[in-house]
């Protein structure tokens, strides 16, 4: 649960109920024609607030930080369902692209942080809102990140290609390791020599920027959370000119080695779900692709 209540201003609220109705903790009640804090489980979704057409509710723990954006213009307006182009929204689902080839200019950090404002915008799992950027600003402290990354690879491969080890890996249950020889063992390796020839990027593909987004203890979903906000940071990126590209190698050499987060600035107590590789493009598309058919099931009954 989220510290603090709604605030009810008793002089403007007109006892309309709506706050009450949409409140999904029954924070709310009415009382004599008027809105009234009646238990202390506020998950501070901020519905309550939104909802209220006196303007009557307030939430102490809110922060205008995350509206307060540096290089993008919001209009403030709130765009009821069904009215934005449905169209244009799918244009831009299709038109982003993950990008592996930027330019080395640098991205500035008023952008940087707009695109975090925007990750927060994402729903999140009872509202925890547990999540947590860090931001790697410049080109060399993604090299340095990167060099951590290939140390994790580098001692992996050692492992994998190792035919005892994967077979006893696979005999005590663990399949991973003969699996990860399989498919990645090989790429992997290749991308090491050229990594260590002249630091050829297939990692992060030359970009200037990361964002790793991790989430602190005590959050109810925390890699959904994590998700959806990179699926928002994704889509503002390419709004603001910038490409991306979800890395998720990185993500993995952080999950099994510590030593890759402290090169990352990330604390030990969080975890990491997703990490952001972003930059200018040196690249143009040009036209919209497909994509695979999926399973779609549907049930009436």
């Amino acid at each position: 649960m989220r510290e603090g209540v709604p605030g009810i201003d008793a002089s403007i609220c007109v006892g309309c109920g709506e706050c009450v109705s949409v409140c999904p903790s029954g924070v709310l009640a009415l009382s004599n024609g008027l809105a009234r804090v009646v238990a202390a489980r506020c998950i501070g979704c901020g519905h309550c607030q939104a909802v209220c057409p006196a303007g009557a509710v307030s939430l102490a723990d809110a922060d205008p930080w995350a509206g307060a954006y540096a290089v993008i213009e919001p209009t403030g307006e709130v765009i009821a369902p069904g009215a934005f182009p449905a169209g244009q929204l799918v244009d831009l689902l299709r038109s982003r692209r993950s990008c592996r080839r930027f330019t080395d200019r640098a991205v500035p950090g008023p952008v940087l942080e707009d695109l975090v404002r925007a990750a927060v915008t994402a729903p999140s799992g009872t509202n925890s809102q547990a999540w947590t950027f860090t931001v790697l600003t410049s080109r060399a402290a993604v090299l340095e990140l990167g060099q951590a990354v290939a140390g994790f690879f580098a001692r992996l491969n050692k492992l994998a290609a190792n035919a005892l080890f994967r077979r006893v890996y696979s005999l005590i249950g663990r399949p991973e390791l003969e699996q990860y020889y399989r498919e990645y063992y090989a790429s992997v390796a290749a991308a090491l020599v050229d990594w260590e020839r002249d630091r050829t990027d297939r990692l992060f593909h030359g970009a200037t920027a990361v964002v790793i987004i991790g989430a602190q203890p005590g959050a109810s979903c925390p890699a959904e959370d994590a998700l959806l906000a990179a699926g928002n940071m994704l889509l503002a990126a390419h709004c603001l000119g910038l490409g991306s590209c979800l890395i998720g190698y990185a993500v993995e050499a952080m999950r099994h080695d510590r030593r890759v987060k402290t090169a990352a600035g990330v604390p030990r107590g969080e975890s990491v779900y997703a990490v952001v590789a972003l930059g200018w493009p040196d690249v143009a598309y040009a036209r919209q692709t497909g994509r695979r058919r999926p399973l779609v099931r549907y049930k009436t009954a």
